[in-house]
């Protein structure tokens, strides 16, 4: 299918998610030349040079926004690049994406900024580069931010690392007050509680005799960091929660007022550390996995409207990084595939949470952090959007990803939520497994 041959595009029959409204209703979606040129509950279009898709048994919602992935490029290509981590993004009906620095040389440069936006217009998919906060992601020396900000970056992280020196993290909020665009994304590690530990401190830990990375590696942190943004008056968001703790503190900053938000992964909502019992690799990830309680509170925190964001933390490593003991293996799982599937399958048909509301904290929720266009269906919106079957249900397999890497934490579980179309800037670019 050649998509450059259509302008226009009529979606029938869909079962429309309206995150404004927070309704779903069934109706007809319209667009033109890459804009949502009308929604409602009937339109009749008189020409012939138009695309119909019959939307019959599909929920329509806004294209996916993932504010957290690692696309390793420049620098680690064999594990992913731009174009497959963007192709991989499509197939699970993220139409935008916000790409995480730690690359090799890291993003810390107007020039590599507009690397990753030039190469992005090539993909399909909207890529958003996040910059860093210190040169060189050493927790040393403040980027040139605001260069950064000129040049595209959409908000500044260490991710991977967190910066260790409270005076400089705060001289970093205090500088991106200065700026006005773009968030603080947060990585929360206290390294003295973590930089020995392979999974959660708990019970698992101790039965299969691993070492534990405490709570309180993320809680000290980011009790530190609420109390700098406090002070500072800074927009900071803290990425990937993932204990009791950090849902209960975001819950009370926000309650007084402080600019905070947050996000949580797909993962970290779908498992707990009674799943590593098998000591499976592509579950050793940073933050660890934490415990049922903990697991318990992030969910809540996604029901009471505490976590903004749910995010892939999408982590590309070779079959060399993982297929080895749980002690060498690397951090990290790959989640731009399995997203929205992931997210249905725990909150909604586990948990009896409203598709609505998962609809906006994959789509409305991180484009308004990141201050993008994206993640709503309105008249004159930008025309990404995703079509899914919510009643498909299907076995994740590892020989079916599209991502360079094969290291899902998903890989031999039943999720449901098959996309089967994503149309981004108003064209067809996914279609039932056909980029």
């Amino acid at each position: 299918m050649d998509n450059n041959m259509y302008s226009k595009i009529l979606i029938k029959n869909g079962s429309i998610a309206d995150t404004l409204k927070g309704s779903i209703y069934k109706g007809d979606l319209y667009i033109k030349d890459g804009i949502i040129e009308d929604i409602n509950d009937v339109i009749k279009i008189d020409s012939n040079d138009i695309t119909i898709i019959d939307a019959s048994g599909l929920t329509i919602m806004a294209g996916l926004v993932d504010m957290h992935v690692h696309l390793r490029d420049p620098g680690f290509e064999e594990k992913e690049t731009i174009e497959s981590g963007a192709r991989a993004a499509l197939s699970g009906g993220i139409t935008s994406i916000a790409c995480m620095p730690n690359t090799s040389p890291v993003l810390d440069s107007p020039s590599l900024i507009k690397y990753v936006i030039d190469r992005g217009k090539e993909t399909g998919c909207n890529i958003y580069p996040v910059a860093a906060m210190t040169t060189g992601l050493k927790g040393e020396n403040i980027t040139e931010m605001g260069l950064l900000s000129e040049a595209g970056a959409v908000g500044f992280s260490d991710d991977g690392k967190a910066v260790g020196d409270e005076k400089l993290m705060f001289e970093i909020m205090r500088y991106s007050k200065q700026l006005n665009n773009g968030p603080l994304i947060l990585h929360e590690e206290v390294q003295s509680f973590s930089k020995h530990g392979l999974m959660h401190e708990g019970k698992y830990s101790t039965r299969l005799g691993l070492e534990g990375i405490s709570s309180l590696s993320d809680d000290l942190m980011i009790g530190r960091d609420i109390a700098l943004a406090k002070a500072s008056g800074a927009r900071i968001h803290i990425t990937h929660i993932s204990t009791r703790g950090a849902v209960e503190m975001i819950r009370q900053a926000k309650t007084a007022g402080l600019d905070i938000t947050c996000d949580v992964t797909a993962h970290h909502l779908f498992f707990n550390d009674s799943h590593l019992e098998g000591f499976n690799t592509n579950l050793k990830v940073k933050p660890p996995i934490r415990d049922a309680d903990d697991q318990k509170a992030l969910i809540e925190g996604v029901a009471d409207g505490t976590i903004d964001a749910i995010v892939s933390d999408h982590a590309p490593h070779l079959d060399t990084g993982k297929n080895t003991t749980f002690k060498l293996a690397e951090f990290g799982t790959t989640g731009v595939e399995t997203l929205l599937a992931a997210s249905y399958s725990i909150l909604c048909k586990d948990q009896k949470i409203g598709f609505e509301k998962i609809a906006a904290v994959l789509g409305r929720g991180p484009a308004k952090i990141l201050g993008i266009d994206g993640g709503e269906l309105k008249k004159g919106a930008r025309a990404d959007i995703a079509a899914v079957d919510l009643r498909a249900g299907y076995m994740v397999k590892r020989d079916d990803f599209i991502s360079r890497s094969k290291n899902s934490a998903f890989i031999g579980q039943k999720l449901y939520g098959k996309i089967i179309y994503t149309i981004s800037n108003g064209k067809i670019v996914y279609e039932s497994g056909l980029i």
